[in-house]
């Protein structure tokens, strides 16, 4: 199995989305180690841009509090950042950080509750034929590549039809979502399966 030290990491991570859009810094907020044992203890999520609820009801977006970005939480198995437009998640597993990502967040999905669906080694898609028709014009125009460390883009989703793309396991990926007219929520997101870690730019 091919491991990545951290320094190596980052730096494989900062080269996949240096291609994203420029960083437009927030006021920070800066979270006391009380406050963060307090939100860790609160099953913490991610929510619409980038927001971070906690409390019952955190994984559907209605928890009992929330922190708007920017921000730095640190629990002992989950690191969330976000600072401008880009969202930093590192947990102990990719599925691990999956979930971090609650249901106001529409994380990975290009159309409505069409998602990407990612793993190691693979990436997928849902049929964008499943809308109804008088809906496909709109699904059509979306194109979703995914472009893993060093190689070339491969095509996931264009003119409505979906191809899945088969990475080697353990390979660093990003994929990428461009849409004509409503913005995407996470246009680019960078997946590191190995070590748990996405960083996604935040669609404003």
């Amino acid at each position: 199995m091919r491991r990545t030290t951290p320094g190596v990491t980052t730096a494989l991570l900062l080269a996949l989305t240096a291609c994203a859009p420029a960083m437009v810094p927030n006021t920070f907020t800066e979270l006391d180690a009380a406050e963060q044992r307090r939100i860790c203890a609160a099953t913490p999520h991610v929510g619409e841009a980038g927001r971070l609820d906690y409390g019952a009801g955190s994984t559907e977006g209605t928890g009992e509090g929330s922190v708007s970005p920017d921000y730095r939480l640190e629990c002992p198995e989950l690191g969330l950042r976000v600072d401008g437009q880009a969202l930093t998640v590192t947990a102990a597993s990719l599925d691990a950080a999956l979930a971090v990502f609650n249901g106001s967040a529409f994380f990975l999905h290009y159309y409505a509750d069409l998602r990407v669906r990612v793993a190691d080694g693979r990436v997928d898609a849902d049929d964008p034929m499943t809308v109804p028709e008088s809906l496909r014009d709109l699904v059509t125009p979306i194109v979703v590549t995914v472009t893993p460390l060093g190689g070339p883009a491969r095509t996931l989703l264009s003119g409505g039809r979906v191809t899945p793309v088969t990475l080697e396991p353990g390979t660093i990926y990003r994929v990428d979502t461009r849409t004509r007219g409503t913005p995407n929520p996470w246009p680019s997101v960078t997946i590191d399966p190995l070590s748990g870690t996405i960083q996604a730019t935040i669609g404003r």
